[in-house]
């Protein structure tokens, strides 16, 4: 689930409509948490706080939210990997976002070998 749909899911479960979280962000119009919620963008750090707020969960629930999304998107969707990143101890947020742009570097070396292998097996 994109961390937009995953947004619009807590903020249903709480019951709140998208004019309060628009109103608790600061915004006059519900325009910046549908497109949030829409995955037109993903929030900064400092919004991320207030999204926490508003939804009230905390700093460390709304970062395993977006951890999870991210993890998701690189097609690690195994809850057990994911509940084992979340773990790891004495890790920061920064050495989590490093493990993760070094998998998603992984991942596309082996999408470019797996590509180069395939051309020459075209060219034989």
């Amino acid at each position: 689930m994109a961390f937009g749909d995953k947004l619009r899911q807590i903020r249903l479960e709480k019951g709140l409509s998208q004019e309060k979280v628009a109103n608790a962000l600061g915004y006059p119009t519900n325009t910046y948490v549908s497109d949030a919620e829409l995955g037109k963008f993903i929030p900064g750090p400092d919004k991320l706080e207030k999204w926490a707020k508003a939804l009230d969960l905390t700093s460390e629930e709304m970062e395993d939210l977006l951890l999870e999304s991210k993890l998701q998107d690189l097609g690690l969707d195994d809850p057990g990997f994911t509940l084992m990143f979340k773990e790891v101890p004495n890790m920061t947020r920064e050495e989590k976002q490093s493990l993760i742009r070094s998998y998603e570097k992984l991942i596309k070396a082996r999408k470019i070998k797996g590509r180069k292998r395939k051309n020459e097996e075209n060219n034989r």
